[in-house]
């Protein structure tokens, strides 16, 4: 991949993990720790802890994967399917810059998980 294509994924990873360091701070606004009033007050408090814990989760899952896309950018080898060794189509990259996968091998590991 060229350096200019390879700048461009690098800022828009360094972008995409910014906003959600950012979300993340504000979520933790959000947690409830009141223990204060009647059963129904207490159990909303707690599920709406808990959905923000599983979306912090899936944050910071989505974290892991953008910071393994840069040190692919730097290794030289964003881009390629850890799968199958060929190239990650720009498509693909585009909707999801940290993808690790082809579309195709991507289909077939989530065929497999299914079994």
């Amino acid at each position: 991949m060229d350096k200019a294509k390879l700048e461009k994924y690098r800022k828009r990873l360094l972008e995409a993990r910014a906003d959600i360091l950012r979300e993340l701070e504000v979520e933790k606004e959000y947690f409830v720790y009141n223990e204060q009033g009647d059963i129904v007050d207490v159990a909303g408090g707690m599920i709406s802890n808990e959905i923000l814990t599983r979306l912090s989760d899936m944050d910071v899952e989505k974290l892991n994967l953008i910071d393994k896309a840069l040190e692919k950018v730097d290794a030289g080898t964003y881009g390629i399917c850890e799968g199958t060794q060929k190239k990650i189509p720009d498509a693909r990259l585009n909707q999801i810059p940290w993808a690790r996968y082809t579309t195709e091998y991507a289909e077939q590991l989530e065929r497999s998980n299914r079994r």
